[in-house]
């Protein structure tokens, strides 16, 4: 609207906040401007390049001439595709028809939550969890509900806090295992109760599953699918940015209750329109002939988070515990001072980006995110400063009691 002769953003812009990951990695790239060396720990990106023969089958896409509008749903062939996939790896059956393509995963999470949720209505979302739920849960007139992850339990679902925030305005909830932040995993046992949960009280369940395929120590993932009698009120959520490190590509899909297929469809017409062509090409090769490059990846992955715990276990002013799954660290800082105070303390002074903790939720308070997705040498390094800047900050503010 126009007032006072000044241009003014609409009101629902408020109901919406700023990325804290792109916020930090703005400080850091102004930092790097003036000639400093930042080692980024503050971005979910995997920093391999994504597998080969996707990138070929994108390039002799385009050189098809591959370059126009295709449908709205995602081209037949990859929802093929992901279906085959979901069969293999989730072993759950599922139809074409059921599978959406979207550019990544986060307006799948949207869309999801405009074709089911009304305003007004409650949504539950883990605490500390991906800092995109509550800023789409708001931007679309609904209530966001945190529940707990209780950190004395490696941020297993606090059962007793969930169900005190149930009413008769809740009407979804959403999970995300293994997690951003925490890199912990939901156990078969938590997953069963949220079903039973979802069932007594009418709830849509909104599954993010993204890092699904980044487990280590011979873990195997756990879908809430493979709980579930029936998948009519539960909603799937993968992408091929974190599995095949296609971050760039947008590339994401959602698995959906036949009910809802059609309204997402409108949401892309009217949006997007679709995801190109040749990006889906990309995503079918990935399907196909990505597993060595994941295995590869996650390997290398769990090489980088022993060497960082082993830096970091020791170091008095912090309490850090072995993730599971995804590549995050969210370790509890034990020096007095804020998790933000915190993170800007460490990018001025040591030129380590990574994020605060509260930026995930109330009960992210004096933690940290710390992403492993970089270089080992440069992790080594980043670790060395992280300790450093404890060091010297226990010494000058003491520890909280």
């Amino acid at each position: 609207m126009i007032k006072d002769n000044k241009l003014v953003q609409a009101k629902i812009i408020k109901r919406i906040e700023e990325s804290a990951s792109f916020a930090v990695l703005g400080k850091a790239k102004e930092l790097e401007k003036q000639g400093e060396k930042v080692i980024h720990l503050e971005i979910g990106e995997p920093d391999f390049n994504p597998p080969e023969s996707s990138i070929n089958a994108l390039i002799e896409s385009l050189r098809r001439g591959e370059t126009h509008y295709t449908t709205a749903q995602g081209i037949i062939e990859l929802r093929k595709a992901i279906a085959e996939y979901e069969r293999n790896f989730r072993k759950i059956n599922i139809e074409p028809e059921q599978i959406v393509i979207t550019p990544g995963a986060k307006p799948m999470i949207l869309f999801a939550l405009l074709a089911a949720v009304n305003p007004g209505e409650k949504v539950l979302y883990p605490d500390p969890g991906y800092l995109s739920y509550k800023s789409l849960i708001s931007f679309i007139g609904a209530i966001p509900v945190p529940y707990k992850l209780d950190k004395s339990r490696n941020f297993a679902i606090d059962f007793d806090d969930l169900r005190t925030k149930i009413d008769r305005k809740t009407t979804c909830i959403i999970i995300n295992t293994p997690s951003n932040p925490t890199g912990m995993i939901h156990t078969p046992e938590e997953l069963k109760e949220i079903v039973k949960i979802a069932d007594e009280n009418n709830l849509l369940i909104i599954s993010d599953e993204v890092y699904s395929r980044i487990y280590f120590d011979g873990e195997k993932h756990n879908s809430i699918l493979n709980y579930a009698d029936s998948h009519h009120n539960i909603i799937l959520i993968d992408a091929f940015s974190k599995t095949y490190a296609m971050t760039g590509f947008r590339l994401g899909y959602g698995v959906l209750p036949k009910e809802l297929v059609g309204a997402v469809v409108k949401l892309i017409q009217n949006s997007f329109s679709c995801v190109p062509e040749f990006i889906q090409r990309a995503g079918i090769v990935a399907l196909k002939e990505g597993e060595e490059f994941i295995s590869r990846m996650v390997n290398e992955f769990q090489k980088r988070r022993d060497k960082i715990y082993s830096i970091l276990k020791d170091v008095e002013g912090i309490h850090i515990s072995r993730p599971k799954g995804a590549f995050y660290f969210f370790p509890e800082i034990k020096v007095n001072i804020d998790s933000a105070e915190f993170a800007k303390y460490l990018l001025e002074n040591y030129k380590v980006a990574l994020l605060p903790g509260d930026a995930f939720g109330e009960n992210g308070k004096n933690h940290v995110r710390i992403s492993f997705a970089n270089s080992l040498e440069n992790l080594i390094e980043a670790s060395n400063r992280i300790a450093d800047g404890l060091e010297k900050l226990r010494k000058e503010r003491g520890l909280r009691a």
